[in-house]
């Protein structure tokens, strides 16, 4: 891919729960001797987005009157529910501040790339089921103001509780859950026989100050009569600005520049990059999963993440990332995974 005069510097992460899983947690690797199925495992591709997504971290929700844009700090007042009104407010703001780019992003082929990303990932170890994968995606709704029904989706803090749905989970990202089910579903319908499945849900997303793109990938073995996967991992590539600003919108401007050049280029980046990596995920076996995350050995920081390094090529290094408040057990599913970040 030709990067023009771009000056680039290229890191990677791979993000994961440095310990071993619980008992009823999916495991973060394969055994060697449970790779290969008795019939080809079905493999899909989800993407259940329509445009690029903004996002929010709920751990640092501006409080108002303390300024600091989408950052600051949030109060926890279960009885006012002010952490959903937070929550929601600064969803909407995100999607106000997202919109040149979405509008400069029109026809952006991330289902393609999403496609691609999920059989380079087969090409490279493939026990992991059959190919070519589909790639599902939700089917368009409408909000109520009439426009495409998008997710703004929750990047860090607890979006889900132990009894049900938290009050900090905003209506968008209840709308994505539910396309995502909705998906999972129609998958596990389509394929009646299949003792086992794979899918790898893919997303893309600014990060909540718009210094980043996102590519994430979550990829789960599931197994029939089960409601949790048996396996998990997840990889997010980040592609991050060069010198970016204290100004939301000014940020934003940057990547919408030029019918969104440096945005294409860099979302195209990072969905290949996460292809690449997930077969390197998918190699791991118990002892090069011990070996990976052990934080003994040679650290690397980038996007905010800090972990020991799993691999280096010519891209970067590879690395299984700490940093920011580690999930509550409700939501396991967003732990385990890398990002790459590639310096504009």
């Amino acid at each position: 891919m030709k990067r023009g005069g771009w000056r680039l510097l290229l890191a990677a992460t791979l993000l994961a729960f440095p310990t071993a899983p619980a008992l009823a947690d999916p495991m973060p690797y394969v055994p060697i001797d449970e790779r290969q199925a008795e019939t080809p495992r079905p493999v899909a591709a989800l993407l259940p987005q329509m445009r690029i997504a903004s996002s929010i971290e709920l751990g640092r929700i501006a409080f108002p009157g303390r300024g600091g844009g989408a950052l600051g700090a949030i109060i926890v007042s279960e009885r006012n529910n002010i952490p959903g009104r937070l929550a929601q407010s600064a969803a909407e703001r995100g999607d106000e501040w997202i919109a040149p780019l979405v509008n400069a992003l029109g026809g952006f082929a991330a289902h393609e790339l999403a496609g691609k990303a999920t059989q380079a990932a087969l090409n490279d170890q493939s026990w992991l089921g059959a190919s070519p994968p589909p790639v599902l995606s939700a089917v368009p709704g409408a909000d109520a103001e009439g426009g495409e029904q998008q997710p703004v989706i929750v990047s860090n803090g607890y979006g889900d509780g132990l009894f049900g749905p938290a009050p900090n989970l905003t209506a968008s990202m209840l709308n994505w859950q539910g396309d995502v089910a909705a998906m999972q579903q129609a998958f596990a319908e389509a394929n009646p026989d299949a003792e086992e499945w794979a899918q790898v849900l893919w997303r893309y997303q600014t990060s909540p100050d718009f210094t980043q793109v996102q590519v994430i990938a979550d990829i789960e073995i599931m197994r029939r009569g089960e409601t949790e996967p048996s396996y998990r991992q997840q990889v997010i590539s980040l592609v991050r600005l060069n010198r970016p600003s204290f100004v939301e919108e000014e940020n934003v401007a940057r990547w919408a520049a030029n019918d969104a050049a440096l945005a294409r280029a860099s979302l195209t980046s990072a969905f290949e990059r996460a292809g690449e990596v997930l077969g390197h995920v998918l190699a791991l076996d118990e002892a090069g999963w011990a070996e990976a995350s052990d934080r003994k050995r040679e650290s690397v920081t980038s996007g905010g993440y800090h972990g020991p390094v799993l691999f280096r090529d010519e891209t970067g290094p590879v690395f299984w990332g700490q940093g920011r408040r580690p999930a509550p057990r409700s939501l396991r599913r967003h732990a385990g995974g890398g990002g790459i970040g590639h310096w504009i």
